[in-house]
Parts: structure tokens; C-alpha cells; sequence
């Protein structure tokens, strides 16, 4: 080991999982990285750290460098990434009492609230403007529906949906895994659709770093990457997958049963076709899917589509970084 100790931030999802890998099977140690993983228990959480320079990295939504830059238009980025952790992986689960009365889709549940005037819909994510955010008002377009008056938007933590699902607090929610096959398998909800469905291979956790810290680190945040690289690649082995499963559902890191965590890794691990503009590999920083965060935050009116437009992605988006350490594509 070399130099100070790199504090990573993880929240306890699933696709902590590169992660979990690089530290526990020595992956960080093999490139000289002193890796102190920190869970935190939401994206707001992380966050704070990373500003407060608490952390120096983080498994992170996408969209928060993006918006973290578009808070200080004019100015070099706060956080940038340069590795993705993860594509696709949220789900859009409705409760019992919704499927039971015929919702299947985004036009079932417009035709459902037709139907009940009265009735008022409650939802949850995880993260206000995040990625999950983002699926579900595209997902709800479909049905011609938008939030708002009938449809109300709650912040919730992930590890909190599957309880108030069962309270009836919420009627549904969008997150990531264990906590979509959690519902399922409790039998408190339904899957209605998956992500992968909107725009498939689209980049949705990455590896966001302190600019700061990148600057200052460069050779060092060069070989994190190669530990994560050689994390996914050992990962994309088939025979390792019991493994994994074992290290990522114990509980340093998701805490949950590992029938939960074996089906959410072969999901992700499954072949997959590429989202648009994305090279060959799925770790690299995909400009383009950044970009489409940005549309949907100008869409939404969560900012003017100038300042999106302006957004300098090549400063939040470190592709030309990753490029440069000639990666083997997994």
C-alpha cells in the first residue's frame, strides 16, 4: 500500500457490488489501493460526505455530478466520475391492491385513476431528480400521466420502500435491487416494468469522485479503476458468481438473503445490448448518457435547457481519463 487511505462512500444496493469484489477478494490491494469502504444509508448522505470532503469517492448516482455542476454554472464540476459501476437495474413495483385491479402498465394505472377520481396515487424514489426519478415520470408518459396534483412524489430510503409498501403508506415506488425482488418475494407488490425497458445499457451508477481529489490523485484514482476493471472481469466469470453472491449479500455491505442478490447479479451479468453511443464496453463513462440526464432534468423544468446544453461534460465525464488507461472491455 501507498499513501493515505482512499475513503469510498457505498450505499447498501446491489450494484455496490464492484466494490465489494475489489475489496474483499484483494483487488484494490493487488494495484496498492488502501480502500476504506463507508456505507452510508442514502444518495443524500453521500453526497454530503463527498462536498464535505469526507469521502474522496463514491458509488453514486449519475445524475448527481450532473446536477452538482449545473448548481455552479461557469465553474470546473465539484464531482466528476470516469468509471460506471452499473447500467439499468431500477424496477417500478406497484402494490397488490393496483395489480389486482387490472394494472399492468402505464396505461392500466391512467385508466385506473380515470376510474377512482377520488383517489389520490403515492409513489417513492430514492433521491429527488435522480435516475430513478427520471424512469418513472418517463415510464408514467407512456400513460399520458405526469406528477402533480393526482400523483404525489415521496423521498424515501431505499431501505425503507419494502416497509411502507406494507403500511400502505406508498402505493408504489422505483429503486434499485435487492429492494424491487424484495417486494416480490415478500409479496407486497409487482413488478410493472424494468428499467432496461426505457433505454437499454443506459449508465446509471458510477464510480463519482471529489474533482479535488482527482486532480491531486490522478495516478492513484488511475489504479482504482484497474481494481474495479479486474473486479468486473472477475465477476464476468461465471464460476465466480456464487462467490460474489456471498460477499455482496453479507453484512459489511446489502445485508439481505442471497437468493435476493444470486438473481439481481445474473440479471445484471446477462448479455445486454449497448445503449446508444456507447462503445463496446459498459464501465466506460458514456457521454451520451449523461446527456440524456440532462435532457430529461430540462424537460422536467428542473433546469433551463441553456444551462443543460452548456453543461461541460467533458469535465464531468471523465472519458478521456478512462481512455487513457487502454482498458479491457468486459
Amino acid at each position: 500500500m501507498s499513501g493515505d487511505a482512499v475513503r469510498i462512500g457505498f450505499v447498501p444496493l446491489v450494484d455496490c457490488a464492484l466494490l465489494a469484489v475489489a475489496q474483499e477478494k484483494g483487488f484494490f490491494a493487488r494495484y496498492r489501493i488502501d480502500a476504506e469502504l463507508r456505507k452510508a444509508q442514502s444518495w443524500g448522505q453521500v453526497r454530503d460526505k463527498l462536498q464535505a470532503r469526507e469521502l474522496d469517492a463514491a458509488h453514486l448516482l449519475i445524475t448527481v455530478p450532473l446536477q452538482t455542476a449545473l448548481e455552479h454554472p461557469g465553474e470546473p464540476p465539484p464531482l466528476q466520475y470516469a468509471f460506471t459501476l452499473s447500467r439499468n437495474g431500477n424496477g417500478i413495483i406497484l402494490s397488490n391492491a393496483l395489480w389486482n385491479h387490472g394494472v399492468r402498465d402505464a396505461v392500466g394505472l391512467s385508466e385506473w385513476l380515470d376510474a377512482n377520481p377520488e383517489r389520490p396515487l403515492r409513489l417513492g424514489v430514492v433521491f429527488p431528480r435522480g435516475t430513478q426519478e427520471y424512469f418513472l415520470r418517463s415510464w408514467l408518459a407512456r400513460g399520458k400521466l405526469a406528477l402533480g396534483d393526482r400523483i404525489t412524489l415521496f423521498i424515501i430510503p431505499p431501505q425503507e420502500m419494502v416497509g411502507r409498501l406494507r403500511k400502505g403508506e406508498i402505493d408504489g415506488f422505483c429503486v434499485g435491487e435487492p429492494w424491487t425482488r424484495r417486494a416480490t418475494e415478500s409479496k407486497l407488490g409487482r413488478l410493472v416494468a424494468a428499467s432496461a425497458s426505457l433505454l437499454p445499457g443506459l449508465g446509471e451508477k458510477v464510480l463519482g469522485v471529489r474533482a479535488e481529489w482527482h486532480r491531486e490523485h490522478a495516478p492513484e484514482h488511475m489504479r482504482v479503476l484497474r481494481a474495479l476493471s479486474e473486479a468486473s472481469e472477475w465477476m464476468a466469470d461465471a464460476a465466480n458468481l456464487e462467490a460474489a453472491v456471498e460477499i455482496v449479500c453479507s453484512k459489511r455491505y446489502v445485508n439481505t438473503s442471497k437468493s435476493v442478490v444470486d438473481a439481481a447479479l445474473r440479471d445484471a451479468l446477462g448479455a445486454q445490448p449497448q445503449a446508444p453511443g456507447a462503445p463496446a464496453g459498459i464501465r466506460s463513462p458514456v457521454p451520451a448518457h449523461a446527456r440524456w440526464y440532462l435532457d430529461q432534468m430540462a424537460l422536467w423544468g428542473h433546469a433551463t435547457g441553456g444551462v443543460c446544453a452548456a453543461a461541460d461534460l467533458d469535465s464531468i465525464c471523465l472519458d478521456g481519463f478512462y481512455r487513457s488507461g487502454n482498458f479491457t472491455v468486459t
